[in-house]
């Protein structure tokens, strides 16, 4: 026993002279927690990856379609000049203030326009310091007639040209908006590099999704129905689980083929255009395994039901 304790004691005093011992002997403890921590972490490698929340908008959410606009060309402004309010400016604010604004904000811009009632938020009060989204200075007001306010009745006038938007903004804080504050410099040039005001624009047409929709299915509406017509004869068919396994999306490798059908001429025009095309034009990998034989049949299944 006294031998044994003395081989411990001789143990230790090597530990302290020689401190890289430690490591020698733990060094193999801590590999082997980091494989089984590694091996942990594969293991859950598919349920950490994935992703359990399903996308759900809120009720609160307001899902609304694009609307129809006319393509059109803004033209570039000066905001060395327009950016101060001259009698022209303002009476062409006048006009469009009577026009697009008075009913909700008021002849006087408190805010008490006939249109006004029930409206939640009410419509601003020009003539209050308080209270205002993005501002009153010149650069704000602009914004707030591009953008609109979201969650408000104040929609956005972007249909209206630069030079109108300024003059209706300088109409309203020369007449409503007690000392406006002036724009910086800063202010101006980040209005103008927010909307390529000095450099005009070209804005394309648009259109709402839904009426895109019913266009494009009108225009291809033959080639959907003829695509339609294939697939339920395929279905009806005893090739149904073979067109099956060599396809991801049977309507859109047909829908593919129709309008490819002009150059399906021949076998081997139709291998190639399946093969070149394939995982984006509805056929999966699987053609890749299919012999000359099955090439054929494939083949002549396609032509026959097209």
């Amino acid at each position: 026993m006294k031998e044994f304790f003395e081989q411990i004691k001789e143990k230790i005093d090597e530990i302290k002279n020689s401190p890289g011992t430690i490591f020698g002997l733990v060094f193999p403890y801590f590999l082997i927690v980091g494989v089984l921590i590694g091996l942990y972490f594969v293991s859950k490698l598919e349920f950490l990856s994935r992703q359990k929340v399903p996308p759900v908008l809120r009720d609160t959410v307001v899902v609304a379609d694009l609307q129809l606009r006319e393509a059109k060309v803004v033209p570039p402004v000066k905001l060395s000049e327009i950016k101060n309010a001259t009698p022209q400016l303002l009476s062409e604010g006048e006009t469009l203030y009577k026009s697009n604004c008075a009913s909700c904000h008021g002849e006087t811009g408190a805010g008490g326009g006939p249109a006004s009632a029930g409206l939640n938020p009410a419509p601003r009060n020009f003539t209050s310091p308080d209270g205002w989204k993005n501002g009153p200075k010149l650069s704000q007001i602009y914004t707030t007639l591009q953008e609109g306010i979201p969650g408000s009745a104040m929609v956005s006038y972007d249909y209206l040209l630069p030079e109108q938007k300024f003059a209706l903004a300088h109409y309203i804080r020369t007449n409503f908006v007690p000392n406006p504050p002036e724009d910086t410099q800063a202010d101006l040039d980040a209005l103008d590099a927010t909307y390529n005001l000095s450099a005009g624009q070209e804005i394309p047409a648009q259109i709402p999704v839904a009426l895109a929709k019913t266009i494009i299915y009108q225009e291809n509406k033959e080639n959907l129905n003829r695509a339609e017509n294939a697939l339920s004869k395929i279905e009806n068919s005893p090739s149904k689980k073979f067109f099956s396994q060599v396809t991801s999306n049977k309507n859109v490798a047909l829908m593919f083929l129709v309008k490819n059908f002009n150059s399906i001429n021949s076998e081997q025009n139709f291998k190639k255009i399946v093969i070149n095309n394939v995982n984006q034009n509805g056929f999966n990998g699987n053609v890749f395994n299919l012999s000359d034989q099955e090439w054929s049949e494939l083949y002549k299944l396609v032509i026959s039901v097209l």
